[in-house]
C-alpha cells in the first residue's frame, strides 16, 4: 500500500524523514506526514509516476472524435 522505509530511501537518496520530505516536496511528488514525522508515498502513485506495470494497465486507449465536414457535403450539394 505504502513505500517501504528502505524504497524511500532509495526514492530520495536520503535516509532522515526531513531530507525525504524535503525531496519529495522539491520533486512534486504527492505524499503525507505521519505523527512520527515518516513520509508516506502510495504505492500505486510511485508506480504511475515512474510508469509502472500497474499504471499502463490503468490507461485506456485515446479516442479520437471524427466529425463530418457538413460545409463540404453542402458544397457538393449545391453544384
Amino acid at each position: 500500500m505504502f513505500l517501504t522505509v528502505e524504497e524511500l530511501v532509495e526514492l530520495t537518496g536520503y535516509k532522515y524523514n526531513c531530507r525525504q520530505i524535503d525531496w519529495l516536496r522539491s520533486h512534486g511528488w504527492k505524499f503525507e506526514v505521519t505523527s512520527k514525522q515518516r513520509p508516506k508515498v502510495a504505492r500505486s502513485y510511485f508506480e504511475s509516476r515512474l510508469g509502472g506495470a500497474s499504471a499502463r494497465q490503468e490507461e485506456k486507449p485515446v479516442q479520437h472524435l471524427v466529425k463530418p465536414n457538413f460545409q463540404a457535403i453542402n458544397q457538393q450539394r449545391s453544384r
